[in-house]
């Protein structure tokens, strides 16, 4: 397995793994595919953004993919994690590590974080804290 920063050549994978998982989750909603994919290429474009992913044997097997934006309550921007999915055992883990030390990096983001869909496995939610998130009314943040 090796984790790396995705690159613009990665889109095409990190699309479809993201339409799968939209269509899981989002049943009742219209996923608007060409906003996905407009959002994936700003995330695997500009460094201020965080998209990581892991391959194995050639093959997309997991991705992290955080946006940073303007916090409209507070003078530090925020950074939210849109796509997190896995199929390659302990390689969600090791991409959630990368994203903290990567927003631990980052002195202009004050936060980033989760909003935990209804239907998730508890589990990652635990793994989630131990890694160093909080759970904060309905989501999970890190601090920086």
């Amino acid at each position: 397995m090796i984790l790396r920063p995705a690159v613009p050549s990665d889109r095409a994978m990190i699309l479809a793994a993201a339409e799968r998982l939209a269509k899981v989750l989002y049943p009742k909603l219209e996923v608007d595919f060409p906003k996905m994919a407009a959002g994936i290429s700003e995330a695997v474009s500009s460094a201020n953004n965080f998209c990581w992913i892991a391959e194995k044997d050639g093959a997309l097997g997991a991705v992290l993919l955080a946006m940073v934006a303007q916090n409209n309550w507070a003078k530090k921007r925020f950074c939210s994690v849109l796509l997190w999915v896995s199929d390659i055992p302990g390689a969600g883990v090791k991409l959630l590590r990368k994203f903290r030390e990567w927003i631990r990096g980052r002195k202009g983001v004050k936060v980033a974080g989760f909003a935990p869909d209804t239907d998730t496995d508890p589990r990652i939610w635990q793994l989630v804290e131990r890694v160093g998130f909080k759970k904060c009314g309905g989501a999970y943040l890190l601090y920086n």
